[in-house]
């Protein structure tokens, strides 16, 4: 007999079952029979103990609460399956009174959340059109040529964005090289804040061929020498070079140095246009992506159980801690991100929910809408899906369950593009 169902929220329910004498006495036999298979007793055989020993070897209260919970834990199987239920956990058991037949059993638990998908289809998004322009092309092409290290040798006093070729040497007050502060000929793209601020400020106006001596370079309190931490040490610096990153200076050499192969300006710049539209083509894609997604979690009505919340706040928290700074210094950690771990969490459970909900609603939404991969998508999933087990290491992780989920997000991905047409 099952009575006080409860629909506690969109994804928890209570229920009340009764264990009766006959329940009881099923699931004894049960247990008996069990320990019997598993209990070696010196004298019998495995699988051969007489039950009158076993219950001698086990002890009574033992037997009687296996018996017990073996008799609900049928009785809750059966309910389950009979009411289509869902959980998601472990349920919450209370029970009456072991020596007051029936025992009443209460239960709660959570299942799978009711979705509600409202008026989705009404939520449109905008066809994207970007189109890369000049100066767009020509910032493109100097970041390319940073990364590259490449530019044009200029005869003038350096300034922030140039690469430089430099020389420095730490000296001690004995005017002695100080270990593991010499460096002839480096590369130093000047404003990248590579080097210590008063170093690097100390390359700014010189020509190629000049040289200064003891200039004061502090160190601070926290450098990990502790001879140099919180000091000002003296530098001989040299600049060898001086080279001037601009788009107008590109020429075929250049280009064949940045992507290692000889190609025509026009025919670069052509290869540069690209890459930006791509570029805003996935930001303004990112933008609506961010606007539907919270237009959709105030349309759809989805109850989350608060387990599948903590479980993603806790993952995400787990990320942060493997953070080798936490490691080093957890306090000082929280005090670089000015953030206590309480507040944190707090953001975290804000924005779980919000993706749970969206994640949930966009898998209701495309076995509605029955979105599905073509062949080369297929394909596309199965590498995905290689190459993500390929780079976990730990291991335990399902290859069929992978490429499902890879499928599933591919399928999402689907459907948020056709409704960019």
């Amino acid at each position: 007999m099952t009575d006080h169902f409860k629909k506690i929220s969109g994804s928890r329910v209570s229920f009340s079952l009764s264990i009766e004498q006959k329940d009881i006495d099923v699931a004894n036999k049960k247990v008996l029979e069990n320990f019997q298979k598993y209990t070696n007793i010196k004298g019998f055989r495995k699988g051969q103990v007489p039950l009158d020993i076993i219950k001698k070897e086990v002890g009574e209260d033992r037997l009687g609460l296996e018996a017990v919970q073996t008799a609900i834990d049928k009785k809750y199987q059966n309910f389950i399956k009979e009411n289509r239920l869902q959980p998601t956990a472990a349920p919450h058991v209370n029970f009456s009174d072991l020596k007051k037949i029936p025992i009443e059993v209460k239960i709660e638990v959570e299942l799978f959340p009711e979705i509600d998908l409202g008026n989705y289809q009404k939520i449109k998004l905008s066809p994207i059109k970007v189109e890369a322009n000049d100066k767009e092309i020509d910032e493109t092409m100097e970041t390319f040529m940073k990364e590259a290290g490449v530019g044009v040798l200029v005869d003038r006093k350096s300034k922030k964005g140039d690469i430089l070729e430099i020389d420095f040497e730490g000296k001690n007050e004995k005017g002695e090289t100080i270990p593991n502060t010499k460096g002839e000929k480096v590369s130093l793209l000047l404003g990248s804040g590579r080097f210590l601020p008063d170093l690097e400020a100390a390359y700014e106006g010189m020509k190629a061929g000049e040289s200064k001596k003891a200039v004061k370079v502090g160190f601070p309190k926290d450098y990990p020498a502790p001879d140099m931490a919180g000091k000002k040490i003296p530098f001989d610096i040299k600049v060898h070079s001086v080279k001037e990153i601009s788009s107008k200076n590109i020429n075929e050499e250049l280009i064949e140095k940045i992507v290692g192969k000889k190609k025509k300006i026009d025919e670069f710049r052509k290869d540069i246009s690209l890459i930006v539209e791509r570029n805003k083509h996935d930001q303004e894609k990112q933008k609506q992506i961010a606007q539907y997604s919270a237009t959709l979690v105030k349309t759809v009505k989805i109850d989350l159980p608060q387990s599948w919340i903590d479980r993603e706040v806790e993952g995400r928290l787990q990320n942060i801690k493997n953070d080798p700074h936490f490691k080093h210094d957890p306090e000082s950690f929280w005090k670089h991100i000015g953030k206590k771990e309480v507040d944190l969490k707090k953001e975290f459970e804000k924005q779980a929910e919000k993706d749970l909900k969206v994640f949930l609603a966009l898998s209701h939404i495309i076995e509605k809408e029955h979105v599905e991969l073509d062949k080369d998508e297929l394909h596309k999933a199965e590498l995905i899906a290689h190459n993500r087990l390929s780079k976990n290491n730990s291991g335990g992780v399902d290859y069929e369950e992978e490429i499902q989920k890879t499928i599933l997000n591919l399928k999402i991905d689907k459907y948020i593009d056709g409704l960019m047409l």
